[in-house]
């Protein structure tokens, strides 16, 4: 049973080896131009060949030249579909930041109106407002500060509220500068501006959670943090901000650096706000000038 199939393979083997001769001959002397042996195998190796050579030649135009455009149907250049790319991350980028600042002005319209923000950021402001941040100065606490005051590390300045007994407040001095523009918020100015050197550092002024750290085009690199009894301090102008959203900051940590960023800046400064409550209070009576 298993002999006939050897034999058919043997036949077909042998027909493929079987040599013919191609003869070119002049039809009217039928003098011979040219000759060539060959099998059908070798005829079947060289027809392959050439269709693989021209395959290949084919695949090169198509892939490597313009040609592609006019055989592949709907094929887009590879130039407009990197625009296309960008152009994508470009608008889920432009998104994210209307997403942010729409945020921001819903946060700064419950801030303003004097409201409590009702997020994960609140509730961790809460969480440290049962430590007693706001207290009153004793004799032997001020005495023991400028005891400490020429060695501390971060020159902490206290200044006892004689004409008002009521600010209990005490709020570390967010620069070591001199201050350039008071609080006037008759003419729309409230907070004050003290003017030191670029990349000086700016720390926080009292213990908080960071609500806010972005860049707008009028103030530059602004970060904002909630303390305790309602009250939110505000940086701006600054050239890099070390903090972002939901960070915990403790009193004079640096959160970023001295900067001329945003429309408003017309030099190295800081431009500082307090916000008592929803409404803006003068800096100056709770920290030295």
């Amino acid at each position: 049973m298993q002999a006939q199939p050897v034999n058919k393979r043997k036949k077909l083997i042998k027909k493929l080896k079987s040599r013919f001769r191609l003869t070119v001959l002049n039809e009217k002397t039928f003098e011979e131009k040219f000759s060539y042996s060959l099998t059908p195998m070798n005829v079947i190796i060289m027809f392959g060949g050439l269709l693989l050579v021209f395959g290949t030649l084919i695949y090169l135009l198509v892939a490597f030249t313009p040609l592609k455009a006019y055989v592949i149907p709907d094929f887009t250049d590879y130039s407009y579909r990197e625009d296309a790319r960008i152009a994508r991350l470009k608008a889920d980028s432009l998104l994210d930041v209307a997403r942010m600042n729409e945020k921001y002005v819903q946060d700064l319209k419950i801030i303003l109106s004097g409201g409590e923000l009702k997020n994960a950021l609140d509730t961790g402001a809460k969480e440290i407002s049962d430590v007693q941040l706001n207290y009153e100065v004793s004799e032997i606490d001020e005495s023991v500060r400028q005891q400490l005051s020429a060695g501390d590390r971060y020159d902490l300045d206290v200044e006892a509220e004689e004409e008002n007994t009521a600010k209990t407040f005490i709020l570390f001095r967010p620069v070591n500068g001199s201050v350039s523009n008071k609080f006037n918020p008759k003419e729309g100015h409230y907070g004050i501006d003290f003017v030191a050197p670029a990349d000086d550092p700016v720390r926080a002024v009292l213990d908080g959670i960071v609500i806010l750290s972005n860049f707008t085009s009028d103030d530059g690199n602004v970060i904002q943090i909630q303390h305790s009894n309602g009250m939110i301090s505000v940086y701006k102008h600054n050239s890099v901000l070390l903090k972002k959203q939901g960070d915990r900051v403790k009193t004079g940590e640096s959160i970023a650096f001295i900067g001329d960023t945003g429309y408003h800046s017309e030099g190295p400064h800081l431009h500082f706000e307090l916000w008592l409550q929803g409404s803006p209070v003068n800096p100056l009576d709770y920290i030295r000038e």
